[in-house]
């Protein structure tokens, strides 16, 4: 008889299949003791170890194919640095270059291949996104035209990339990839006219894409209107409740607009997606400018936790200590600040003003409102939220011309 290895029911000789849960018998046994020799085994079960000795011995000769491959690279590349090794020191006998700049100039040429082939990787991810959203007609023309366009961004031509790519877009309106592609890269390259022409298309045929509203509250804002930029920020909040970037812009919209606790609101749940020294500085200035200092020295002190080297963190401790009037912790935590960056004037200044006398409250909250202008920080947010930078220039280069920027 024949035992089901899955669920032990009895079979007879010569099943291929168990009677009671339909698996495919491999095991054979016996409610009897057997004298002499073991029984035949079932010629499925030969046929099954065969083919699992086979893929055994397929995978062992794989391992030893790559171990070998391993070790030719490990070769290569020892001999390949013992040459540069050779040829720094041949240079710097002949007092043309050192082995110091070599490897500099090396590193940086690997660095911006390594960038090249990602470009293309991301080119190509793009392109593929066009070709699947095309609602036209003529898709054999689209597809010419996302090709050259393709091939003149990688190539770093990138105004007859644009070109090309506009044309496309023309001619298939309701794609929203390419679109918002566009939108990007003129948000990149700072050209927010053409940047805002390319939204509002998209947000006609997609009035809840994420991105879309994202990017034209970024431009709005930009520009100075403020309401806008409330409005579309909160509708990018409202699609993606989980965005970092876009709730940490709406909260600095609001604190330009004196709406602090609707900030607030923003500021906290962007500290629980991703807890940052930043963040809890952000949270611990609109608690300051509301007066409750104690809250903003709990999350001043855990910034500086996170970061122990962060100096705003320092300073904007100094100034909540400040606010309780500890004038001794307040000194001591702007002189933090200044030790561990002496070349900022602000901190000078204030250790000045506040050594002559001890600070007036006005210019408090214009040290306090200092932090939420850092636009510079904020932008890296940007580009990590919309995947940006897909150009990697060189230093001089007119790229920013290129793509039409102002």
């Amino acid at each position: 008889m024949i035992l089901c290895q899955k669920c032990g029911a009895t079979n007879s000789l010569g099943q291929e299949t168990c009677n009671q849960c339909g698996t495919k018998l491999m095991i054979v046994s016996s409610t009897h003791r057997h004298s002499g020799a073991l029984p035949v085994l079932e010629e499925h079960l030969l046929e099954r170890i065969s083919a699992l000795e086979y893929s055994l011995a397929r995978l062992d000769e794989r391992l030893n194919g790559i171990h070998e491959l391993m070790q030719q690279l490990s070769t290569e590349s020892f001999y390949d640095h013992t040459m540069i090794e050779s040829i720094a020191e041949a240079l710097k006998k002949l007092q043309i270059v050192g082995k110091r700049d070599l490897e500099r100039d090396w590193h940086h040429r690997v660095t911006q291949r390594l960038l090249e082939s990602e470009e293309r990787e991301k080119f190509e991810s793009c392109r593929q996104s066009f070709l699947n959203a095309f609602r036209g007609n003529n898709k054999e023309r689209f597809s010419k035209l996302i090709e050259e366009s393709s091939q003149f961004f990688i190539n770093r031509n990138y105004r007859r990339g644009l070109r090309a790519l506009e044309k496309a877009y023309s001619s298939d309106p309701q794609n929203c990839e390419i679109g918002i592609f566009l939108s990007k890269i003129y948000y990149e390259s700072q050209n927010f006219l053409s940047a805002g022409r390319c939204l509002r298309r998209v947000l006609k045929k997609s009035p809840r894409h994420f991105e879309a509203n994202f990017l034209t509250g970024l431009v709005a804002k930009r520009e100075g209107n403020l309401l806008r930029a409330k409005q579309y920020l909160s509708a990018a909040v409202d699609i993606c409740q989980t965005s970092l970037a876009a709730r940490i812009f709406l909260g600095s919209v609001l604190v330009a607009l004196g709406e602090d606790s609707g900030a607030l609101g923003h500021f906290s749940h962007a500290l629980s997606l991703q807890p940052s020294s930043q963040m809890h500085l952000l949270v611990g200035s609109i608690y300051s400018r509301q007066g409750k200092a104690r809250n903003a020295i709990k999350h001043m002190k855990k910034a500086i936790e996170i970061d122990p080297s962060c100096d705003q963190a320092f300073f904007q401790l100094g100034l909540a200590f400040l606010g309780q009037n500890w004038k001794k912790r307040a000194r001591e935590c702007f002189q933090a600040a200044l030790k561990l960056n002496p070349k900022e004037s602000l901190y000078r200044n204030a250790l000045d003003t506040f050594l002559k006398n001890h600070m007036k409250l006005n210019s408090r909250i214009d040290l306090e409102l200092s932090l939420l202008s850092n636009e510079e920080g904020m932008e890296i947010l940007v580009k990590d939220e919309l995947h940006l930078n897909f150009r990697h220039s060189e230093p001089g280069s007119k790229s920013r011309e290129d793509l039409g920027g102002k």
